[in-house]
């Protein structure tokens, strides 16, 4: 008996992940709601955003647009080409039974970009606007949360599926799985990218690194990502020892010469030929 995470048109990581793919697909295609795929890992958001790109392209119901944020006066141009046909109760209340026209999905695919005011209009379009047939498709990338803007113009009708990442154990039983099922150069590129993304995640990035040293913390002390730590620990007693060994240096002239002069006003003179000129350090 075949697994059934395994088709013609791919495979899921887990039974879960079908079934919320299969609800996620449902609602856009059948209801019409806008839908978000959020994770921590790209690779995740990818292989399942696009198998459901290539699902709606293969539907004669479905007109899919890409959408990359950046430019809102493009986007009400966009909108008002789509609502021309239409009047304002129409575009509000939607289509009568059986005249209703093909949904229109707008993929977003890159979010770093995307203002309030996109936000704002995309989520209208969404939402009050049933009888323009438009929905979301947001793919977000590396998020755990969709941007503050988007998730706050939304009110109603959007559906999110969280996907989450499997433990490396998880991913071992699931190769060794889809090797018996003939799926093991299928899913070879995925669990490539997931196990990178995850070794990526292990080390602190740039950014991580600059902060920790700004609020002076003792990285050092951190043993969870052992060669960085090692390499970080090489490496600051060096960028600490020069400034220290040059104020200390500063300080020894700057004593010997005081001590020098001192001695010259308050030692009699048949003890000057006693003196070494050097600092004592006892």
């Amino acid at each position: 008996m075949s697994d059934r995470r395994f088709d013609a048109e791919g495979f899921f990581l887990t039974a879960v992940d079908q079934a919320r793919y299969q609800r996620v697909l449902e609602s856009l295609v059948s209801q019409g709601r806008s839908v978000a795929l959020l994770s921590s890992s790209g690779a995740l958001v990818e292989h399942y955003g696009q198998r459901l790109l290539a699902s709606l392209r293969g539907r004669s119901d479905i007109l899919l647009e890409s959408y990359t944020p950046g430019s809102p006066d493009a986007l009400m141009s966009r909108l008002n080409q789509l609502l021309e046909p239409l009047s304002v109760d129409q575009a509000r209340g939607g289509a009568e039974e059986g005249e209703e026209g093909p949904l229109r999905v707008f993929a977003l695919h890159e979010l770093e970009s995307l203002d309030a005011d996109e936000a704002a209009l995309l989520a209208r379009m969404a939402q009050d606007l049933p009888g323009a047939r438009i929905a979301l498709l947001i793919l977000a990338y590396r998020r755990r949360r969709l941007p503050e803007a988007l998730e706050q113009s939304f009110r109603r009708g959007l559906r999110s599926w969280s996907i989450p990442v499997p433990p490396d154990d998880a991913l071992e039983t699931f190769e060794s799985e889809a090797e018996a099922q003939g799926f093991g150069d299928e899913v070879a590129p995925l669990l490539t990218q997931l196990r990178r993304e995850r070794l990526v995640d292990s080390f602190p990035s740039p950014d991580e690194e600059s902060s920790g040293a700004n609020l002076g913390e003792r990285v050092d002390e951190d043993d969870s990502v052992a060669t960085p730590s090692v390499s970080r620990r090489t490496k600051a007693p060096a960028l600490v020892r020069w400034p220290f060994l040059l104020a200390a240096g500063l300080t020894v002239l700057a004593l010997s010469w005081w001590y020098g002069a001192g001695q010259e006003q308050f030692v009699a003179p048949g003890d000057r030929s006693s003196l070494s000129g050097e600092l004592s350090t006892k």
